[in-house]
């Protein structure tokens, strides 16, 4: 192993660093003394290295192994871009009511297509997975594509897999039917009634709180795996650990994401901001705290640390997402969205009983990562952050000009990594002093050579 292939960073926790190696497995924290003999001894060509010798061996990176088959990801279905809630920060753009329905024959097509892809491909998997708009908006398209999937799923001796991410509001039957034939729910619930009135209305300003809260507690008491999300708010961040506090007590979450708001014209009209991201992060310790009693774990999307990639999201991981009008798209987010952003996601489309797939445009996009993110070159968090959103996260800057989101998985990742190696009393302190986050924060390259 050459040094060049190595890929090891180094942050400043007030007198100490973590060194950090990703790819490798190795996670220390030393002393500036031995910091640099280690940099020293990678730099001198002549002196074999013995820190070398502990790391593992270098990993492929991570999503660039080579297909040997077209094996997607997932098929994706919006049934339809409607929803029948008014939150305060949608980022949709799409009207909430004039927004087409897909027809069952071309979840049909989309689902026998898919199907095929995976058995020629050897798996005995098939994830299944529906957006929105509010996916049960149309609840005839998402019953249907779920029985028939299961119906052809076992002909072909491939076990389905469905998730949907959903706002919950709707009735017990339907609760009950989810509950019944859906693996994984993710769950929008920002929290508290107080909260959830706020942030994520009913029509007319309507609470809606009552019925999203009986479908958690329906998916609760099933085998489901149920999964709350919260967007938090300026008006919340203080809120979080409170927030985890009830979910535990009024729900069975398999885990609890606490996602920061995204900034729209909708949120900014209606006075709801983002949150401070050093409060944010500080707050998320907190309530991982106490998740971590409950047996719960608290995700954040931008830091999670059990594996290392360079694509955020399945963008680019050969994910097929059918629109009701039925285009294969990479992304779930509105066309317009990621054409303002420069990226062309459009994979293909079905027509005429097949799926159509545009082989330069899957390419093309299979080559988006975090190698091509200027803003992520230098950064240790690169490969579990791997520079967030590619529609809402401008990564065309120049490495050390971090943003908010930058700030917030900054400092999680450094919690995270402190916790692993133990050092919990180095940890309070660090979160108690800014300035000594500050220096770790703003480091322009976190690059040990």
């Amino acid at each position: 192993m050459t040094t060049s292939q190595l890929e090891i960073y180094s942050v400043s926790i007030g007198e100490n660093f973590l060194l950090y190696a990703p790819l490798h497995e190795f996670l220390a924290l030393v002393n500036g003394q031995a910091l640099e003999e280690i940099r020293q001894n990678l730099l001198d060509p002549n002196s074999p290295s013995t820190f070398i010798q502990t790391l593992q061996s270098p990993a492929a990176l991570p999503d660039a192994s080579p297909r040997a088959a077209f094996d997607p990801l997932f098929l994706g279905i919006i049934p339809t871009r409607n929803c029948n809630i008014d939150c305060q920060y949608c980022d949709f753009a799409a009207p909430k009511q004039s927004n087409p329905v897909m027809d069952v024959s071309l979840a049909r097509v989309a689902i026998d297509e898919f199907l095929a892809l995976k058995k020629a491909a050897g798996s005995d998997r098939a994830e299944i997975q529906f957006f929105g708009g509010e996916p049960f908006f149309a609840p005839k398209v998402v019953r249907f594509a779920v029985e028939y999937a299961t119906m052809r799923a076992a002909e072909l001796g491939i076990q389905p897999h469905f998730e949907v991410t959903t706002n919950g509001v709707y009735g017990a039957n339907l609760s009950a039917w989810i509950a019944e034939h859906f693996n994984s729910v993710v769950l929008s619930l920002d929290g508290p009634q107080d909260i959830q009135d706020l942030h994520r209305p009913g029509r007319n300003g309507k609470s809606a709180f009552a019925q999203v809260y009986n479908t958690a507690r329906v998916l609760s008491e099933s085998e489901t795996e149920l999964i709350l999300r919260a967007c938090i708010t300026a008006q919340t961040v203080t809120r979080m650990t409170e927030i985890a506090q009830w979910f535990c007590e009024e729900f069975s979450p398999a885990m609890v994401c606490f996602e920061t708001l995204v900034p729209s014209g909708l949120s900014e009209s209606k006075g709801l901001l983002s949150p401070d991201p050093w409060e944010f992060a500080r707050q998320f310790h907190l309530a991982s705290q106490y998740l971590d009693t409950q047996g719960v774990p608290a995700v954040h999307a931008t830091t999670e640390l059990h594996t290392c990639r360079t694509s955020f999201c399945p963008l680019g991981k050969d994910a097929l997402i059918v629109t009701p009008e039925g285009h294969i798209d990479a992304c779930y987010l509105l066309e317009s969205r990621w054409q303002q952003a420069g990226l062309d996601l459009r994979l293909g489309a079905v027509q005429g009983g097949k799926m159509l797939l545009f082989k330069q445009t899957l390419e093309e996009v299979r080559q988006l990562g975090v190698h091509k993110r200027p803003l992520c070159a230098d950064c240790f968090c690169r490969y579990h952050c791997a520079g967030g959103c590619y529609v809402d996260h401008d990564t065309n800057r120049s490495p050390g000009a971090y943003d908010p989101l930058c700030i917030e998985t900054r400092i999680i990742t450094i919690t995270k990594l402190l916790k692993r190696l133990g050092q919990e009393d180095l940890l309070a302190h660090w979160l108690s002093d800014r300035t000594l986050q500050g220096e770790s924060v703003w480091q322009a390259s976190d690059r040990l050579l």
